[in-house]
C-alpha cells in the first residue's frame, strides 16, 4: 500500500489535510503506485513548497497501512471546531451567558 508524506513527516489525508498517521481511515492510501504518483503530482502542483514522497507500507487485516514507528511524526494537536461543539451543545455549560444584572451594570 502507498501513502504520501511531506518533508515534515505528516501524511496526506483524503480531504487534502495533513495527519500524524495515528488515525488510519482518513489517510489517502492506494494499492496502486501510479495512482499514488498522480496524487503526489496533483498535491505538489497546489503547493510548490511541499516535498512529498511515497511511503510503501505493509497492510494489516483491515487493509490499513502499517506505518513503521520511526516514520511517525510528532503528534498533531487537533483544532477543535467551536461551531461543531455549539451545534452539539457541548459548550453550552462553558459559554458565559449575559444576565439582566450584567446588562444593568453595562448600562450604568
Amino acid at each position: 500500500m502507498y501513502i504520501l508524506h511531506n518533508q515534515d513527516g505528516y501524511f496526506l489525508t483524503k480531504s487534502g489535510d495533513w495527519s500524524d498517521g495515528r488515525e488510519l481511515p482518513p489517510l489517502f492510501k492506494t494499492m496502486h503506485k501510479d495512482e499514488a504518483i498522480n496524487q503526489l503530482f496533483e498535491t505538489n502542483s497546489k503547493d510548490y513548497k511541499l516535498r512529498l514522497s511515497l511511503l510503501e507500507c505493509e497492510i494489516n487485516s483491515k487493509k490499513m497501512p502499517l506505518i513503521p514507528d520511526e516514520k511517525l511524526p510528532p503528534v498533531l494537536k487537533k483544532i477543535i471546531d467551536v461551531r461543531y461543539l455549539l451545534e452539539k451543545n457541548l459548550l453550552e455549560s462553558e459559554v458565559p451567558r449575559a444576565t439582566e444584572q450584567d446588562n444593568n451594570v453595562e448600562a450604568q
